[in-house]
């Protein structure tokens, strides 16, 4: 299993050069040398009757072959254990490997100091509102306000509410006296500045609850009025780290939890997701009463498996699950295919994250269910609805089924989302629970699914064959082969859906980060999945090292992809079959991997080992018809004939 080392990447390479995975993995996971390789019990899932969890020492990697069914080197294996991201992890193993990263300039040394010193403040500012709610006497109506919601201690303390004084400068006396400057608490949005000059707090007289980045630093405030003025909830203004559409609330005190299983629950408003918490359920999430939005949910991409949105079941409730697929549309290019007519969303659980929409109880909250019955809260988060299913029945009781003109208006609406849907046997079930919906004949419903697939096929047929691109002269190499993928990718992230498609038509999972060998390669795809391009990515995802290492990778590509247009069916179709190499070389190297994993454990389960080496070859062969012998697959609607 030779991996070639890419060119330009001498700092990773130095750091994995002085550092041994057996003994960071053996670390966390007890080991036990088997031949030359070494194996235990993975520490990413539960299990304690076979270990299937391999540490190769040849190749510093590790795979789990069990519930996980994945594996990565040593970063990998740091950002999993400790929830850390790619640049988080080098400067860690940067520094335990003595190996020194490069200088920061000038200008972004002084946005970090300058970020960190609204850090400071915001964290002093917490501290103070959390004091003034358990000492001061005009405090009491927070106090109260907070036992009658059923809140112990615990949780007040824990996410560290607080109040905010009634008195026009009680913060700002307080913080300026700490050395904070007017113009740096203006910044951070602890205060108001007037065109005279004068200065006054921004919350006065509220229930304060501190908002956190996924790191636990406190960015911002939720601020409940406590006598019915309005707003009754009053945020954080814009700031250089606060914006109220890219964050989630309580994401610090979920992430493990969302890690460990795999779902996130997001729910509408602050007290939701603390009563959440105090029960128990912490993989709760809160999108601070809007619509949830694209930067939003990419927070939870990572790792994330099932994703149920949690809203109220009045018609506003309704459109906000409505407004939140769309997001989800924009932001898993997974579960991503297009918007269909009137932005409705058409989404295949089959393709990545698992979208569910989870109901309450009419004139019921989170917070009150939670409150009431915190079973019946575990038993709709675990039976909440596939999206496609809640669309149906939304959809249903939009248009009166027992008229004509209401059925045809349902049928224009279910065919675009009905259509999207990749594999066969799901789209069929959907097909005839729609007809009886509508009390309609099945075969006129799949007839119209039918012809709308089969004229977004002819629409990619009337393309012209796609020519001997470029980008095929670099077959030869693993690392070039991907790096040219990773560019192809990073200039046009909108490709991203249409390969998961033609990945899933192909029954394999869709493209990923494992799909690239080297650390750096992976990082570069998760950002360009999660963010976009290079140049749309916020400053605190843009890490120094992974933005050298993209303006590496163009340069060196600039002129093999001269004249690369996106938009051009050929260009889309070479991205495909590299995309396909890249995926046949990541399967030959699993089932090496394999092996190895049968010759270091022989006492495996036989049946178990068979089972994956079946899945593997299968996935190997048929991208092999579909490279080397271009067969079509079976869906004739969904493959273009060449």
């Amino acid at each position: 299993m030779t991996r070639n080392v890419p060119p330009g990447h001498s700092v990773i390479e130095e750091i994995k050069s002085r550092l041994d995975i057996v003994e960071i993995v053996g670390e966390t996971v007890p080991l036990r040398r088997s031949g030359k390789n070494y194996i235990g019990f993975c520490p990413f899932h539960h299990n304690v009757r076979t270990p299937a969890f391999v540490v190769f020492p040849d190749t510093q990697t590790w795979r789990c072959f069990g519930a996980c069914n994945t594996g990565g080197d040593v970063f990998q294996f740091v950002m999993r254990r400790d929830g850390l991201s790619f640049s988080e992890a080098l400067r860690v193993l940067a520094e335990r490997a003595g190996v020194p990263l490069a200088p920061k300039t000038p200008e972004m040394e002084a946005r970090e100091r300058e970020r960190a010193r609204l850090r400071e403040a915001l964290a002093a500012a917490a501290l103070f509102y959390q004091s003034q709610l358990r000492q001061l006497p005009e405090a009491e109506p927070a106090r109260a306000y907070l036992a009658a919601r059923g809140l112990t201690p615990e949780t007040i303390e824990r996410f560290g509410l607080g109040y905010s004084p009634g008195a026009w400068h009680a913060l700002l006396d307080y913080l300026k006296g700490r050395g904070f400057s007017t113009e740096e608490l203006q910044a951070a949005g602890l205060i108001v500045v007037r065109e005279d000059g004068t200065a006054f707090d921004r919350f006065r007289g509220r229930l304060m609850i501190p908002i956190r980045d996924p790191q636990g630093h406190v960015i911002g405030f939720g601020a409940r009025a406590l006598s019915g003025e309005e707003p009754k909830y009053l945020n954080s203004p814009q700031t250089p780290l606060f914006d109220k559409s890219a964050v989630l609330f309580a994401l610090d005190l979920a992430r493990a939890e969302i890690r460990r299983t795999g779902v996130a629950v997001i729910v509408e408003g602050y007290f939701d997701a603390i009563m959440a918490h105090q029960a128990g359920f912490t993989n709760v999430v809160a999108a601070l009463g809007t619509s949830l939005s694209e930067a939003q949910l990419r927070q939870l991409h990572r790792g994330l498996q099932r994703l149920v949105l949690a809203l109220d079941a009045d018609p506003a409730g309704m459109h906000a699950v409505l407004r939140g697929l769309a997001s989800a549309r924009e932001a898993f290019a997974e579960t991503s295919l297009e918007l269909g007519p009137r932005g409705l969303i058409r989404l295949s659980g089959q393709l990545g994250v698992d979208l569910r929409v989870l109901t309450l109880p009419e004139g019921m909250d989170p917070d009150e269910l939670i409150r009431r019955d915190p079973q019946a809260w575990a038993r709709a988060v675990e039976t909440a609805r596939p999206v496609i299913a809640f669309l149906l029945d939304y959809l249903a009781a939009r248009f009166p089924l027992e008229d004509p003109k209401g059925k045809a208006a349902f049928v224009r609406e279910v065919v675009p989302i009905l259509a999207a849907i990749p594999d066969p046997v799901e789209r069929d079930v959907y097909i005839q629970q729609a007809a009886r919906m509508a009390r309609l004949n099945e075969r006129v419903l799949l007839e119209q699914v039918t012809s709308r697939r089969m004229e977004e096929t002819e629409r990619r047929l009337r393309k012209a064959p796609a020519p001997s691109l470029a980008p095929q002269r670099e077959r030869g190499g693993g690392a070039e082969a991907e790096a040219t993928l990773l560019v192809m990718l990073g200039l046009a992230p909108d490709l991203l859906p249409y390969l998961h498609v033609r990945f899933a038509e192909l029954g394999l999972d869709p493209l990923s980060e494992e799909d690239f060998m080297d650390s750096t390669f992976r990082a570069l795809f998760r950002n360009i999945a999660e963010l976009g391009p290079v140049e749309e990515w916020p400053e605190e995802e843009g890490e120094p090292f992974l933005r050298a290492a993209w303006a590496r990778l163009l340069e060196r590509r600039r002129a093999l992809l001269q004249g690369f247009d996106p938009e051009d069916e050929r260009w889309a179709e070479e991205t495909l079959r590299l995309a396909l190499w890249v995926r046949e070389q990541r399967l030959k190297e699993l089932l090496t991997d394999l092996h190895a994993l049968a010759d270091s454990a022989p006492d495996w389960p036989q049946e178990e080992f068979m089972a994956k080496w079946q899945r593997l070859t299968e996935a190997l062969n048929q991208i092999q018809r579909f490279r080397y012998r271009r067969a079509i697959p079976e869906d004739r609607l969904s493959t273009t004939e060449r």
